[in-house]
């Protein structure tokens, strides 16, 4: 049982940065070159204001009508689409597998559109916006110019999309962020991330601030 348990730590890799954040201040979005990461416990997403969002990935706001905000998190195929149920569907979830990302946009800030969560807010180097749109593209499956849709998300305004990158126990979904915020010029070391708890804690030394999402009144 104590083996047990361990695995599904190891599993659910359940981790945050030390301290409780201040709440999240609810406001509009933003008119700066910031992003956000949010972590929802075990797993992280990236969140990218619309202007944010430069080249190929501009084809978003086509796809999301009245975008705001781009929230993308990528994770193993199999896992994000099917619900988890049992003991064995959290066990196979570190196997290596094919690649997912899961899209969803919204019409304000994360803050504002969830009611958990922690935000780590991250002003972009000269330049950044641009290179993480790539790496973001070059994630992504893509037919005649658009990414390859696999089925319509659990949420709506949410949609899945097939990947170029597979998921494995030591490329996770918060691996997958660190690297994107690498690749912007921030001074994020993807080495070593599996956990969300590693990938805000690395986000959170060089973030413009960190806080709670909270209920709002």
């Amino acid at each position: 049982m104590k083996r047990l348990f361990l695995v599904l730590l190891l599993v659910v890799g359940v981790g945050g940065c030390a301290g409780a954040p201040p709440p999240c201040s609810s406001g509009p979005a933003p008119r700066g070159e910031e992003i956000y990461l949010v972590d929802h416990g075990w797993h992280v997403d990236l969140a990218i204001p619309s202007p944010m969002l430069r080249g190929n990935m501009a084809v978003f706001r086509r796809i999301f009508p009245g975008l705001q905000v781009l929230m993308v998190g990528f994770g193993k195929r199999t896992f994000m689409m099917a619900p988890v149920t049992t003991i064995g569907d959290l066990l196979i979830g570190p196997f290596p597998g094919s690649g997912a990302i899961l899209a969803v946009g919204l019409s304000a800030p994360p803050d504002q559109a969830y009611s958990d969560g922690t935000e780590a807010i991250l002003d972009l180097p000269p330049g950044g916006a641009e290179r993480l749109s790539d790496f973001l593209w070059r994630t992504f499956l893509v037919k005649d110019g658009m990414p390859v849709e696999i089925a319509k998300g659990f949420s709506p305004g949410s949609v899945f999309y097939a990947t170029r990158t597979g998921y494995s126990g030591v490329y996770t979904c918060n691996t997958w962020a660190a690297d994107a915020l690498h690749e912007a010029g921030l001074k994020v070391d993807p080495l070593g991330v599996i956990f969300a708890g590693q990938a805000m804690a690395r986000a959170a030394r060089v973030s413009r601030g960190v806080c709670a999402i909270k209920d709002n009144p």
